[in-house]
């Protein structure tokens, strides 16, 4: 039975932009390298002028006349001696500029995309699991030109991680060739979602003692767990006591049921517990998170932040 399914789609443009290429795969567990081959095409872009028919308008002064109204008006003395004066009246000229328009040719710029070459864009995965079961992960890889980026959309029941990536390249005959090879790596997130699903819960301090629950199956082997303590403040910012991450002798758990209970003995750390003291604490599972590809997917980190006083 086939493991792999794959969808392949291609885009182009005929105004010689870039063209792109996407394909898809669907991995279910098969630890066959999978292969794609992608073909696109490089460009780039130049310009050129070119002079096309237009209008163009030049400025010429022209004489423009108006008549002016004639104003009269009647004045009188103190002994009612009245006469009657005029102004205003007649034509008047001025030069006024008038734009004329005329047929031209007029420059224009325009842009335009140059074949580079072409481009096989080769990619290999080479997948490995330490549990084959519900694998369902989804790869894609997008080549545009010669640029390509890979994304993946998984089944949130493992971390997929890329943990070593190779390229080499030539260009031979107008063709480039790309050769990417992925070594991915699914882990499963099964016991992480145990332990970190429900959060810290049942917090409390006693006598310096911080306590806390998780789901079933916390160590330290497989979890990071870091711890910050301040002296609390009313008013303005809290005092950092202490910032460290926890080792096996920081630190003691039990796992019990359904939960793993949790107690760190604060005053073993190096400070005084304050009457009225900020925890705030962090657990993450370890992984490299510069290798994960899928970070949005799964929950891998939980963070409480207590006020005791």
């Amino acid at each position: 039975m086939k493991k792999i399914l794959l969808l392949i789609t291609f885009l182009s443009s005929f105004a010689f932009a870039d063209t792109s290429a996407i394909e898809e795969i669907l991995y279910s567990g098969d630890e066959a390298p999978v292969q794609m081959l992608l073909q696109t095409e490089k460009t780039h872009t130049e310009y050129e002028t070119v002079y096309v028919p237009g209008t163009c308008y030049r400025t010429e002064y022209r004489q423009r006349c108006t008549t002016q109204r004639r104003v009269c008006r009647n004045y009188c003395n103190a002994r009612g001696q009245c006469t009657t004066r005029c102004t205003g009246g007649g034509v008047q000229c001025r030069m006024v500029p008038v734009q004329i328009p005329y047929q031209c040719q007029r420059a224009v710029t325009r842009s335009y995309e140059v074949h580079d070459y072409y481009v096989d864009t080769n990619i290999t995965f080479n997948f490995s699991h330490n549990d084959a079961q519900n694998i369902s992960e989804s790869f894609k890889v997008k080549v545009t030109g010669e640029n390509y980026k890979l994304s993946v959309n998984g089944s949130k029941n493992y971390f997929i991680m890329q943990t070593k990536k190779r390229e080499e390249s030539h260009l031979r005959a107008g063709i480039k060739t790309n050769n990417i090879t992925y070594d991915i790596e699914l882990i499963s997130a099964d016991m992480v979602k145990d332990v970190l699903a429900g959060g810290m819960k049942n917090v409390s301090l006693r006598n310096g003692v911080f306590n806390f629950t998780l789901g079933q199956g916390f160590d330290l082997n497989h979890f990071n767990h870091r711890i910050r303590v301040y002296r609390y403040k009313l008013l303005g910012s809290d005092d950092l006591l202490l910032d460290t991450d926890l080792n096996s002798n920081d630190i003691s758990f039990e796992n019990s049921g359904t939960r793993s209970n949790i107690s760190v003995d604060i005053n073993t750390l190096g400070i005084n517990v304050p009457s009225k003291v900020r925890i705030i604490t962090d657990i993450s599972f370890k992984l490299d998170e510069s290798k994960l590809l899928n970070k949005d997917e799964i929950d891998y980190k939980t963070y409480s932040n207590w006020i005791f006083k």
